[in-house]
């Protein structure tokens, strides 16, 4: 399933670097961590919309629950806030 959301958001944006985690390893509740310059420019909302929106017609929203991180690459690294994701 995590192999199939990756796909899914890397199909919708391409150049996305995407790692996708299951926290309670219970396949239902799923975690993603997009990057991409996508995302440069636009509002936090507009970022999610645009992840949500590639899974929407692939999944049921009430068979599958998550949440995203959107990020451009500026975005990336550490200190506050800059989270440093190996994708």
């Amino acid at each position: 399933m995590i192999d199939h959301i990756e796909a899914t958001i890397r199909q919708s944006i391409p150049d996305a670097r995407v790692r996708v985690v299951d926290p309670y390893n219970d396949g239902q509740h799923f975690e993603a961590y997009v990057v991409s310059d996508a995302f440069e420019g636009l509002p936090l909302v507009r970022q999610h919309q645009l992840v949500l929106k590639s899974l929407k017609d692939e999944f049921d929203a009430n068979t599958v629950h998550g949440g995203a991180q959107d990020l451009h690459p500026g975005q990336m690294g550490t200190g506050p806030g800059r989270p440093a994701l190996d994708l």
